[in-house]
């Protein structure tokens, strides 16, 4: 699920360096997020998954594909591979394409090394995160058109973060009963941010002329600031998830409401892989 994440969040956030000192005290929110061991509640199957971006679901914005392998028995990793690109109106408005993999352990379903490369109009900007049992390394790459590569390295001291892959991991991997609420930290770029869910319950919902019968998760995100204080979007009015209400718990539909209706990412394309 995390080039949903990548897409969105990229159009509307301003992206900066982290850093945080190491000897300081973790805040409040920090000491909310879960840290229960990964469920036993979804088949992990590789799978390949293709989502399209719209706003409204009339005006078509891009579109992303998603593949999750096994790197070789079952005691070894997952890898997940990403790309994907803005399209139509949207890309005269904001060209971007992008590459991304995860490499997450199987047993534990935690996130190994992160790597995204993204490119817009006039900078190709590259993130590489190494996840080590204390903290996150972030290493930047950003280039700009006929100037040369600049780099930097930040860290964060937390030893439960999420990437992208790892995060949709974990979430499926829960019960997700009516009421259960689910807190992590997750990093889909150079600096973290907190993802709260709470799983609103189960419902019907039809995603091109196909009814799924679906849990639905309400989320909210905050960016987390270099004070470690954390900064929400009132811009964004609620954001919604829908996973399939089955074995597999996968994600069908990604929607935020925003002041002009709703943008959102759905299913199109599924094929498995085992």
């Amino acid at each position: 699920m995390s080039p949903r994440f990548i897409v969105f969040l990229a159009a509307s956030l301003l992206l900066s360096p982290f850093v945080r000192g190491e000897d300081e005290g973790p805040p409040a929110w920090m000491k909310e997020v879960t840290r229960l061991p990964p469920g036993g509640c979804v088949n992990l199957r590789p799978v390949k998954l293709e989502y399209n971006l719209s706003w409204n679901n009339r005006v078509n914005a891009g579109k992303f594909q998603i593949s999750i392998e096994r790197a070789g028995d079952e005691n070894e990793n997952f890898i997940g591979d990403a790309s994907g690109q803005s399209s139509g109106f949207a890309r005269v408005l904001w060209p971007y394409d992008f590459k991304a993999r995860s490499i997450v352990d199987q047993s534990s379903l935690r996130p190994i090394f992160f790597q995204l490369s993204e490119r817009d109009r006039n900078t190709i900007t590259s993130y590489d995160i190494i996840f080590e049992s204390e903290r996150q390394v972030y290493t930047t790459t950003a280039q700009s058109k006929d100037e040369s590569a600049r780099t930097n390295t930040a860290r964060f001291q937390f030893d439960f973060g999420q990437d992208i892959l790892s995060s949709a991991f974990y979430l499926r991997s829960m019960p997700l009963e009516t009421g259960e609420q689910i807190s992590m930290i997750v990093t889909p770029f150079n600096r973290p941010y907190l993802a709260n869910l709470r799983v609103m319950g189960k419902e019907t919902r039809k995603i091109k002329g196909t009814s799924y019968s679906t849990i639905r998760l309400d989320v909210q995100i905050g960016k987390i600031n270099h004070d470690l204080s954390l900064k929400t979007y009132d811009h964004i009015k609620q954001t919604s998830l829908w996973v399939t209400n089955d074995e597999y718990r996968i994600p069908l539909e990604l929607q935020s409401q925003i002041s002009v209706g709703y943008i959102s990412a759905r299913l199109v394309d599924l094929e498995w892989l085992e």
